[in-house]
């Protein structure tokens, strides 16, 4: 896979055998492109959890909407939840997209039809999926703040000095980035 703009994109053979150029790659679940963009692996999970929506609905003779809600969570929240942090989409037609997953099961459920999206949630217990990744970032920076993860701080970012505006002691300090794929990553997107 080549990355960068200026990459000259030479083939490269080893003994004699010639390695393909990809496009995609698949590392830990997600993938990224050649551009280091995850609409693909967008793609790839809502495909998957739209199929698992799909046979709850169909498998589980109950149509009580709060047991349902239940298996969806168990079922499909892991699909559209594993490894967020890496991957949590900034743009709002990603996040709309990964949304429609959760929108789209709970519109099915029995005497649920005619309500918006925030009531279904309400009624159903349930929270956004867009809230659900905050949390999950918020947990993941507290415990490498407080030492109780194996990432090392300043592998993400530097404490900031600046505390003239009061709050607490843990404010990060945003580095410049020159592209996307930093400017949305992890360590420079999400802050306490």
């Amino acid at each position: 896979m080549h990355f960068g703009k200026n990459n000259p994109q030479h083939d490269y053979n080893i003994q004699s055998d010639s390695l393909f150029n990809a496009i995609l790659t698949t590392e830990l679940g997600i993938i990224v492109d050649y551009k280091l963009r995850i609409s693909t692996h967008y793609a790839s999970i809502v495909k998957k959890s739209h199929q698992r929506s799909s046979l709850i609905l169909r498998c589980f003779k109950c149509r009580d909407s709060l047991l349902l809600s239940k298996a969806f969570v168990v079922y499909v929240h892991p699909l559209l939840e594993y490894c967020s942090n890496v991957w949590a989409p900034v743009y709002t037609s990603d996040m709309s997209l990964l949304e429609s997953v959760q929108r789209r099961f709970t519109k099915q459920l029995s005497g649920m039809k005619d309500l918006s999206y925030p009531q279904l949630l309400t009624k159903l217990k349930l929270e956004t999926l867009e809230l659900r990744r905050l949390e999950t970032d918020f947990i993941t920076m507290f415990k490498i703040l407080h030492n109780d993860s194996n990432k090392d701080l300043n592998d993400f970012s530097t404490l900031s000095n600046v505390i003239s505006t009061g709050g607490h002691c843990y404010k990060l300090s945003k580095s410049l980035s020159h592209n996307n794929a930093r400017l949305f990553s992890f360590s420079l997107q999400r802050r306490l």
